[in-house]
C-alpha cells in the first residue's frame, strides 16, 4: 500500500505537517479489550485534572490545530480534531470506551499525548491513500472513496475495525510543538502498546515534506 501526502498539504495547512502510519497485521484484536479500556480510563482522570472545557482549544497542542483552521476562515469553536472531540466526551463524562483493543489502544495514545489518531481496518481500504486539501480541510482517501476529514473531524464508518478484524493502519498526525523526537518517542509507544495487547507484526512509514510518499 502506497501512502502519499500531498504537496498541496504542506503549502496549505503547514510546512512541517507530519504523518506516522503503522500498519499491523495478524492481531488478536478482542481478547484484552478489558485491559486496554482501563488503560483508557487512567488517562481519563489525568485529562479531568489537566483540562475544562474552556482550556481544550488554547492547549499549546490543540492550538496549532486551531490556527490551522483559521487560515480556510472557518469559525473556531471547541473540538474539531479527533483528539478534541475525545476530550469533549470526557469533559462531558461520556463514556469512551472501546468494543475492540486497538481502537481502544488509539484513544489512549490520543489522550495520553494530545494528538489527532486515526485507525482504519486495511481490509475495507481500496487501493492507495492520500492526505489532500479538499474545500478548505484535511482529507484522507482511498482509491475510490474519502475516508475521514481532519479539521472538522468526520470519519467514514464503513472502514471502521471490529474485533474480528486482523490488521489495523493506525495514523498520527503531527504539527510543531511535536518535535521529529518526541514524535519518534511517540511511535515507539504505539508500537511496544499494540504488540503488547495484540502480537502481530508492526511495520511504520513517517512522511514529511521531504519524504512525501513511501509504500507500507
Amino acid at each position: 500500500m502506497k501512502v502519499t501526502i500531498k504537496p498541496e498539504v504542506f503549502q496549505k495547512l503547514h510546512q512541517k505537517f507530519r504523518v506516522a502510519i503503522i500498519l499491523a497485521k495478524d492481531l488478536d484484536n478482542k481478547n484484552r479489550v478489558k485491559e486496554t479500556n482501563h488503560l483508557l480510563k487512567e488517562v481519563e482522570k489525568m485529562v479531568l485534572m489537566t483540562f475544562n472545557k474552556d482550556t481544550v482549544k488554547t492547549n499549546h497542542l490543540v492550538a496549532p490545530w486551531t490556527i490551522a483552521r483559521q487560515q480556510f476562515g472557518k469559525k473556531t469553536t471547541h473540538y474539531h480534531t479527533s483528539v478534541e472531540q475525545l476530550l469533549k466526551k470526557v469533559l462531558q463524562h461520556q463514556k469512551i470506551e472501546a468494543k475492540d483493543t486497538i481502537t481502544a489502544v488509539v484513544r489512549y495514545l490520543s489522550l495520553k499525548h494530545i494528538i489527532p489518531v486515526g485507525v482504519d481496518d486495511p481490509a475495507k481500504l481500496n487501493g492507495d491513500i492520500s492526505f489532500e486539501m479538499k474545500n478548505g480541510d484535511l482529507w484522507y482517501r482511498d482509491a475510490k472513496k474519502m475516508l475521514g476529514k481532519k479539521l472538522d473531524y468526520w470519519k467514514n464508518p464503513r472502514a471502521a475495525l471490529k474485533q474480528t478484524s486482523t490488521s489495523a493502519l493506525i495514523h498520527f498526525e503531527f504539527l510543531p510543538p511535536i518535535s521529529p523526537a518526541k514524535q519518534k518517542e511517540i511511535v515507539k509507544e504505539a508500537k511496544e502498546v499494540v504488540q503488547l495487547f495484540c502480537g502481530g507484526n508492526v511495520k511504520v512509514l513517517i512522511l514529511d515534506k521531504k519524504n512525501n510518499s513511501g509504500v507500507i
